[in-house]
């Protein structure tokens, strides 16, 4: 298979024969071999006859020696006339084989003013045209690769090529192709593609595991990050719903409860562990003063202590984030759960960031899944070469992504002056402020950046650490969210800062940390870390 750049397609208009050519550039992909790359939508520019000419190359193939093949695809019919070639665009013809030679002219004289002299070759691609024997046609016939010749795409492109060999520098050709051309991606382009055909892939574990039974009832889904739990649990919550079963999802964090709440049905019931514990303080004890030091501890305590006690409620019970759970307080959600009722315990060991003792599930059936296809391929290549999970995850994400950049803070006002920099350097690349999140590597206690009010020229929008009377998190009034690691587990942003990082060596504890807070990025992350962490990191580079 070989490379596109960039590495995911846009998004396809409401355009047919812009959709054909998408459809041309992935057959192309496949077809090809590992070592070629594909640069499609590749903008050119040309003075002819005086005046500024702009278009673009559908399709530019790069192989292994250096060489370089243009290629012009025209979906549906063309016309052909003794005087040439045509395409019908809104009721007006374009003459296809003049903006072919315009765009081989183009390209040559770019190269050759960039000091490149490729061998460079053109064809026409007509996907759903058949050109009859001994038609007069404007383009060369060994040229044109038409309806017939169509499923040997791959073929024909390499035979295309074979007549050539430039000895050019693979990386300078690149280089220009990205650079010049600028075929390098927007990422507020690409989000939304990614999102759904994220959505799409990681609908693995919804499909396949609700088909398995157990013949206890219960499943234990240990999954990395971004291997598609939240929707299994969501499949689940939905099916449950229809079937008019009660239902039950619990999870560590109040953010990921509030998450799920919002897009799951609203006749099953979504909290946190720790809502639970209040909503049953308040029915047993009475309204607890959440300005009470150490109210939470006291909650959870009464709630553990007649977990024994607790009515059979639910027909199902998903435990999410179970790594974070102690024994008792899964032992407290199970008397809850009907004989004939499932459990769904969904757990991330690598995620593991607070010191909580194992527990055992007797008879539950073990799913196992370290597939991610959230996170960029490269950035799970760094996840597994600075060996920041128990064992290396495969990146299956449609975005091949770039290594994080890394910036260094030395001082307070230079942490604050280096995660803004590093939220400018988002924007830039086109990525809207309300898809970017900083995750601060400390708890909100001893955290510099979650008690800011700003960062650079932004103001935060960050947890207070307060909670009101009526137990709900407070919160400040800003542009930029600013986060904990541990509160933003099992949520996601297109780019994340991870910040604040800071550390004498790379502990267990410090590796689920980073490996947590890059596995929340859908298209990039930056690190900014103090000098002994960004030691410790150099140390395993």
């Amino acid at each position: 298979m070989a490379t596109l750049c960039p590495g995911t397609l846009p998004s396809p208009r409401d355009d047919g024969g812009y959709f054909r050519e998408l459809q041309v550039v992935e057959h192309l992909r496949d077809a090809l071999p590992e070592r070629y790359e594909i640069f499609h939508s590749v903008s050119w520019h040309a003075v002819h006859e005086g005046s500024d000419r702009h278009g673009e190359i559908d399709i530019v193939v790069l192989d292994p020696s250096g060489s370089l093949l243009l290629m012009e695809v025209k979906a549906g019919d063309v016309i052909l006339r003794e005087d040439g070639m045509f395409k019908l665009y809104s009721n007006k013809e374009h003459d296809v084989g003049r903006q072919c030679r315009i765009q081989y002219g183009s390209m040559q004289n770019r190269l050759h003013q960039a000091g490149l002299h490729p061998f460079l070759a053109s064809c026409l691609v007509l996907p759903d045209y058949r050109i009859q024997r001994g038609a007069a046609v404007a383009v060369p016939r060994e040229r044109i690769i038409d309806a017939d010749d169509y499923p040997s795409l791959g073929k024909k492109v390499l035979q295309l090529l074979a007549g050539g060999h430039s000895g050019e520098q693979i990386d300078r050709l690149r280089e220009f192709l990205c650079n010049v051309f600028r075929v390098s991606p927007d990422l507020g382009v690409i989000r939304d593609q990614l999102r759904t055909s994220t959505r799409r892939l990681a609908d693995g574990l919804a499909t396949w595991v609700p088909r398995i039974t157990a013949p206890s009832g219960v499943m234990r889904i240990q999954a990395t990050a971004g291997s598609g739990k939240t929707q299994l649990g969501l499949r689940l919550l939905n099916d449950a719903a229809v079937a008019d079963l009660t239902a039950l999802y619990v999870c560590f964090n109040r953010p990921l409860a509030d998450h799920v709440a919002r897009i799951a049905s609203p006749r099953v019931l979504v909290s946190s562990f720790h809502e639970l514990c209040v909503d049953h303080y308040r029915h047993r004890i009475g309204e607890p003063d959440f300005l009470e030091a150490g109210i939470f501890g006291r909650i959870t305590a009464a709630y553990v202590e007649e977990g024994a006690q607790q009515a059979e409620r639910f027909d199902l019970i998903i435990i999410d984030e179970g790594q974070d759970f102690s024994p008792d307080w899964v032992a407290s959600l199970l008397p809850q759960l009907k004989q004939s009722g499932r459990l769904y315990l969904m757990e991330d060991q690598d995620q593991r960031l607070y010191d909580r003792e194992a527990f055992d599930l007797s008879d539950a059936v073990l799913i196992q899944c370290g597939d991610n296809f959230r996170s960029p391929r490269m950035l799970c290549q760094v996840i597994n070469a600075f060996g920041l999970a128990s064992s290396p995850i495969v990146g299956h994400s449609p975005y091949p992504g770039e290594l994080p950049e890394f910036h260094v803070y030395d001082s307070d006002h230079a942490l604050l002056s280096q995660t803004a920099l590093a939220v400018e350097g988002f924007l830039a690349r086109g990525v809207a402020l309300a898809d970017i999140v900083v995750l601060a590597g400390r708890g909100h206690q001893r955290s510099v950046l979650l008690n800011a009010d700003r960062i650079g020229r932004f103001s935060t929008h960050h947890f207070t650490g307060t909670y009101g009377r009526d137990g709900n998190p407070e919160w400040t009034e800003g542009d930029l969210l600013v986060e904990s690691v541990y509160r933003f587990k099992g949520q996601s942003a297109p780019a994340v800062v991870l910040s604040e990082i800071d550390f004498p060596s790379l502990t267990d504890g410090e590796r689920r940390k980073l490996f947590v807070g890059l596995t929340r990025a859908q298209l990039m992350a930056t690190l900014v870390l103090s000098r002994q962490a960004e030691a410790c990191i150099g140390a395993l580079m």
